[in-house]
């Protein structure tokens, strides 16, 4: 694949914005109620541990910057033992931040950023044979983190927020989308190599959403 001159695949500015996007999610989470650090990373984890994870690494320097920015305070607590705990709260600004970003337009554009898009894309360089034995192992761990959602759906339903709840309901429909797509691919895979075509052209003889010929 060749990039237009000039331009670089995006990976500072999408650093940027998962940084902006934890921001608000911190938000989002003392919009609650205070909480300690340690009860953010659990809350966080417990709300999008299935579809994003935040490390201590990533979480008290974000809470730096948003008290920094006046958007949330910090008040420090006697801890049980000897070491002292910070609470964080939000504030009135930290509030309107919250609320303007709720209500902003997202923009309308797909990126797909993964190990495994990678890999994907350079495919036509090895035997077919070894394309579809690891698709097939790719399409049995997608098939397992399908069920996983849906276990968690299940196990949560009418417990927790709807719109949480429609989060992970998303995830699943992703990974269907996902198996179907999976199962296309390796169909014209299996074509491509009874028929000695070289797998680099069948792009060529599809346009997105034709059936394969």
């Amino acid at each position: 694949m060749t990039l237009p001159a000039g331009r670089a695949f995006p990976q500072t500015r999408l650093r940027e914005e998962n940084c902006m996007s934890l921001k608000y999610a911190l938000l989002g989470l003392l919009a609650e109620s205070p909480k300690y650090g340690y009860e953010l990373k659990r809350r966080f984890e417990g709300a999008l541990g299935n579809v994003w994870s935040v490390s201590y690494g990533q979480l008290y320097p974000t809470l730096r910057r948003l008290s920094e920015l006046g958007w949330v305070t910090k008040k420090t607590e006697p801890g049980k033992k000897a070491a002292e705990k910070n609470i964080y709260s939000m504030t009135e600004k930290g509030r309107k931040k919250l609320d303007e970003w709720l209500l902003k337009p997202v923009r309308s554009t797909y990126r797909v950023k993964d190990e495994f898009t990678l890999r994907f894309l350079f495919f036509s360089k090895i035997a077919p044979a070894d394309v579809l034995e690891y698709l097939r192992e790719y399409q049995k761990k997608t098939a397992q983190q399908r069920e996983s959602f849906r276990k968690t759906l299940q196990s949560i339903q009418g417990k927790i927020d709807f719109f949480l709840q429609e989060i992970i309901r998303k995830g699943i429909v992703h990974l269907e989308a996902e198996d179907r797509w999976l199962e296309e691919v390796m169909e014209a895979v299996r074509k491509d190599a009874s028929a000695d075509t070289p797998i680099s052209t069948t792009s060529a003889r599809r346009g997105p959403g034709e059936p394969w010929s």
